[in-house]
């Protein structure tokens, strides 16, 4: 039987509530402010993805290997110029990044768990900063979560 928690936090009148999951090491958190009846804000966690070797594929050049930085550099500018080439960095099932290449630039969506919690970037990259976060989210250095992202609406699977 799953167990609801629930703590206040008196700097910012916020409720915080731990609400279960079915999908093993993820946790969700729903924040009420103010006092109010429904959730505002939520924060979704996948923890067991922290502990996932995370695999850099990219089909159109026939590769899926570890996401290291070394393999990340060396292959994530060979997309500009391929029209159907893109790159997908997984963590764990459903929490990965991914990157194609268009005229406009380089273009990351993220999705953490579920469809419902999918973000592209605000503006096409350059290859350097497309890297850049790569690496970020590849090495657990999370720069790329101060990113401008836009949630995507996208039907659940």
């Amino acid at each position: 039987m799953a167990q609801v928690f629930a703590r206040r936090s008196q700097a910012h009148d916020a409720l915080l509530v731990h609400v279960p999951l079915d999908i093993r090491d993820c946790f969700l958190i729903a924040i009420f402010r103010n006092g109010a009846p429904t959730a505002q804000e939520h924060l979704l966690f996948d923890i067991g993805a922290e502990y996932q070797e995370p695999m850099l594929d990219c089909p159109e050049f026939g590769v899926a290997e570890p996401a290291n930085e070394v393999n990340i550099r060396h292959w994530i500018p060979l997309l500009q110029g391929e029209p159907t080439a893109f790159a997908v960095i997984e963590r764990r099932g459903g929490t990965y990044m991914q990157v194609f290449a268009d005229v406009e630039g380089f273009h990351l969506e993220h999705q953490l768990v579920t469809p419902g919690a999918h973000y592209r970037g605000a503006e096409p990259v350059s290859a350097e900063e497309a890297v850049g976060i790569l690496v970020s989210y590849a090495c657990e250095k999370y720069e790329w979560a101060c990113k401008p992202w836009e949630r995507l609406e996208l039907p659940a699977t």
